[in-house]
């Protein structure tokens, strides 16, 4: 029995290590990247790349309907879904390309469309079976293709090839994607008992996505590109801090899926992001002083979004239990919430307090999230 335990224990944190160096590693290099090309660019040419890439994100949101969710539930569950939906999801994001092309002009926005559309399916999959080993060397491949394809293109074409070159970085993995499709058949018959959870995810991930979408489209215009090239280094300087939490969120995901809720590990985490939080406070304005002597306004930044590191990762492990339990709508309320807050807090708190009030905005609305999910959490466990 003992003997068991250690081996299971083991097998836990090989898998965690799996996701853990599958964050860690593309992390550093995304924001190695990101920080080397807003030092090359300076803020107002950030802040329009940020928005750009902002609509080329919400493009993929739309034509993938959600199923990446799915796909990583029902994978886990050990139904093999991704040729069915596949089909429909080819459709819908080369519509999304193409409409997104002739709105913006923009042909980077428009590839990166399509081509990470693939990658989300390929990943998610990989995510659900649990091959954690498969999925961290996908995603550091895709990272240091992403930094050198975008630098080349940089170098080449200019700021507008900055996008093409991230595009361009998921385009290999159509090989993988094309293995796994060939080995199973297509099947619309097996999507007809989902379709109920497909839509309230893809309800769920559209409403996520403006979540993470939305604060960048009020700033651009509102506030101009330079505050939004701040706001966005502060944004990357968050992605930093939640790190930790985002690896233990992965591994969570298929477990609470599978019927493994791990409440201790859950508890160490939120304790972890304590930690994280005053750290980022004491030190982060010497590292952006001495890095980004340009972004001003970002010392403030960073030091308030540090804040919203605690209730996004409480946030995470709620995610996680519902989403495991296929209580979806749930989720769909919280980001609802967070949309509403961030939205109407960007606007009042951003005309109030400029770019602090625009960053306050940000840990207002993953609070608000927080508290929502935490409430029913109380219902849920009553319930049942």
């Amino acid at each position: 029995m003992v003997f068991n335990k250690i081996k299971n224990s083991i097998a836990t944190l090989k898998e965690i290590s799996f996701l853990g160096v599958a964050s860690i590693i593309p992390t550093i290099i995304a924001a190695s990247f990101w920080f080397y090309i807003a030092s090359l660019i300076g803020d107002e040419a950030y802040g329009e790349l940020t928005y750009y890439l902002t609509i080329a994100g919400i493009g993929s949101g739309v034509t993938l309907l959600g199923t990446p969710t799915a796909l990583n539930i029902y994978a886990a569950k050990g139904e093999r879904i991704l040729p069915a939906i596949s089909m429909i999801i080819f459709t819908t994001s080369a519509i999304g390309a193409i409409t997104v092309y002739f709105i913006f002009y923009n042909p980077g926005a428009s590839i990166h469309i399509f081509s990470y559309v693939i990658f989300a399916l390929i990943t998610a999959e990989f995510l659900g079976r649990k091959l954690f080993k498969t999925y961290m060397k996908i995603m550091i491949i895709q990272k240091l293709l992403m930094a050198l394809l975008a630098i080349i293109c940089y170098h080449l074409i200019g700021n507008d090839g900055i996008i093409i070159g991230i595009a361009f970085s998921f385009v290999p993995f159509i090989i993988l994607y094309y293995k796994e499709f060939k080995n199973y058949k297509i099947d619309f018959k097996s999507l007809r008992s989902k379709k109920k959870f497909i839509l309230n995810s893809y309800l769920l991930n559209f409403s996520r996505m403006f979540s993470d979408s939305m604060d960048k489209i009020i700033i651009a215009p509102i506030f101009g590109f330079a505050i939004l090239g701040n706001y966005a280094l502060g944004i990357q300087f968050y992605m930093m801090f939640l790190l930790i939490p985002s690896i233990i969120f992965q591994y969570i995901l298929p477990q609470d899926a599978s019927g493994n809720s791990n409440i201790l590990l859950k508890k160490i985490t939120v304790l972890v992001s304590v930690i994280i939080a005053i750290l980022a406070l004491i030190f982060s304005p010497m590292i952006i002083e001495i890095m980004f002597p340009t972004f001003i306004e970002a010392v403030s930044i960073v030091q308030i979004m540090a804040l919203a590191v605690i209730p996004g990762t409480i946030n995470y492990m709620y995610i996680s239990k519902f989403l495991g339990n296929l209580k979806n709508k749930i989720i769909l309320f919280s980001s609802m919430i967070f949309l509403i807050s961030i939205s109407l807090g960007m606007i009042i708190l951003g005309e109030r307090y400029d770019i602090q009030g625009i960053a306050a905005a940000f840990v207002l609305a993953s609070t608000m999230e927080s508290i929502f999910l935490l409430i029913a959490n109380k219902f849920y466990k009553i319930k049942n």
